[in-house]
C-alpha cells in the first residue's frame, strides 16, 4: 500500500512538472512579462544582501539598512548620470552618427577582396565555394543586425515600462530582504517534514550558485569593463567608454564573452589603422589574463560545478533559444537544474 502511494505521488509529480513545462512553453512570453519584476527583485536582493548584513552587524536594523543602501544607490546613479553618462552618451552618439561611414568603408574593403578573388587564378570551384560562404555569412550578419536594431528600438519604446518594473522590483526586493526568514519558514511549512532537511540543503546549494553568479560575475564584469575602458583610452582607440561597457557586459558570458566583447573594438580600431587594431586586441588580451589570474579567483570564491563542455553547450543552447539573455543565464540555470536533478534522484533512489 505504501509503495502504491509512493508511485501515485511520483506520477502526479511528473504530470505536474510536465504540465508546468507545457504551460511555460505556450505562455512563456506572458509568464516572463509577469514575473520579470520578481526576477529583477531577486537580482537586487542578492546584489545588496552582503551590505545589509554588514549594516546589521553594526547595529542598524534591517529595514533601515535597506533604505540607506537604496539612498546610496540613488546618489551613485545620480553621480553616474551627471559625470560619466555624458561621456558614454557622447561616445554612443558619435558612434551611431559614423555607423554609415564605417559600414561604407568596410563595404569598400569587402568589395576589394571580392575583386581580388575574381581576378585571381584560383580554380572556379574554390571561387564559387568562397562566394557561397561569403553570401551565407553576409546574410547572417545582416539578419542579426536587423534583429538587434529592432530589439533596441523596442527597448527604447518601452523605457517607461522598464522604469516602472525597476521601481516595483526595488519594492519587492525590500520585502524579500526584510522578511526573508519568515518567507523561508513559511515555504518549509508547505513541505512534508521528511523532505525539509533535503529542501534546506537544496536551497543552500542553489543559493551558492546564484551568489557566485550574481555577485561574482557582475563585480568581475564591472572591473573588467573599467580596465578595458582605461586601456582603450590610453591607446587612443575611438569610443573607449561605450566599447568598454560592451566588453564588460560581454565578459559575463563564459568562454565566448571576451571574444564577443573584443570584436567591436578591434573592428572600429582597424579603421583607424592596423596598429590601433593590434593595440585594441592587446588591451583585451591583457585584461583577460589579469581577469583569469587575479580578478575572478579573488572575487568568485566557488565554481558553478559544471564541466567546460557542459558550460559551452549551455551557452550555445541559451543563445539559440533566448538570444543574449540566454547566453548570460544559460550557465547558472544549467548548474541549478543539475543540483535539483541530483537531489530529486537522491530522494527517489
Amino acid at each position: 500500500m505504501r509503495n502504491m502511494k509512493k508511485t501515485v505521488f511520483y506520477i502526479i509529480l511528473v504530470l505536474l512538472v510536465a504540465g508546468m513545462i507545457l504551460f511555460a512553453y505556450y505562455y512563456g512570453d506572458k509568464i516572463f512579462k509577469i514575473l520579470s519584476p520578481l526576477f529583477m527583485a531577486v537580482f537586487i536582493a542578492y546584489a545588496i544582501y552582503p551590505m545589509v548584513v554588514r549594516f546589521e552587524r553594526n547595529g542598524v536594523k534591517r529595514h533601515y539598512a535597506i533604505i540607506i543602501i537604496y539612498i546610496f544607490a540613488a546618489l551613485s546613479l545620480a553621480f553616474f548620470v551627471i559625470f560619466i553618462m555624458p561621456h558614454v552618451i557622447s561616445n554612443a552618439k558619435e558612434l551611431f552618427n559614423t555607423l554609415p561611414d564605417i559600414a561604407g568603408r568596410y563595404r569598400e574593403l569587402f568589395n576589394s577582396y571580392i575583386s581580388r578573388i575574381k581576378t585571381s587564378r584560383w580554380p572556379d570551384e574554390i571561387k564559387n565555394m568562397i562566394f557561397g560562404e561569403l553570401n551565407v555569412g553576409t546574410g547572417f550578419v545582416q539578419n542579426y543586425a536587423s534583429r538587434a536594431m529592432k530589439k533596441s528600438l523596442a527597448i527604447l519604446a518601452s523605457s517607461i515600462g522598464i522604469f516602472m518594473n525597476i521601481v516595483l522590483s526595488m519594492i519587492i526586493a525590500y520585502y524579500l530582504l526584510k522578511d526573508i526568514e519568515d518567507i523561508k519558514r513559511s515555504t518549509l511549512m508547505l513541505a512534508p517534514k521528511k523532505m525539509r532537511n533535503d529542501l534546506i540543503n537544496l536551497g543552500r546549494e542553489l543559493n551558492t550558485i546564484i551568489t557566485n553568479f550574481i555577485r561574482g560575475q557582475l563585480i568581475t564584469a564591472l572591473i573588467v569593463g573599467l580596465l578595458e575602458t582605461i586601456g582603450l583610452y590610453l591607446v587612443h582607440v575611438k569610443y573607449p567608454f561605450i566599447l568598454g561597457v560592451i566588453g564588460g557586459i560581454a565578459n559575463i558570458i563564459p568562454f565566448f564573452g571576451p571574444v564577443l566583447g573584443a570584436i567591436p573594438a578591434v573592428a572600429l580600431a582597424l579603421l583607424q589603422s592596423p596598429t590601433k587594431a593590434l593595440l585594441a586586441a592587446a588591451v583585451f588580451i591583457v585584461v583577460q589574463q589579469i581577469d583569469n589570474a587575479f580578478i575572478s579567483p579573488k572575487i568568485i570564491e566557488g565554481k558553478l560545478g559544471l564541466h567546460p563542455i557542459t558550460t559551452i553547450i549551455a551557452v550555445l543552447i541559451g543563445g539559440e533559444f533566448f538570444g543574449i539573455l540566454g547566453m548570460l543565464l544559460g550557465v547558472p540555470v544549467t548548474a541549478m537544474i543539475k543540483v535539483i536533478l541530483k537531489r530529486v534522484i537522491d530522494i527517489i533512489v
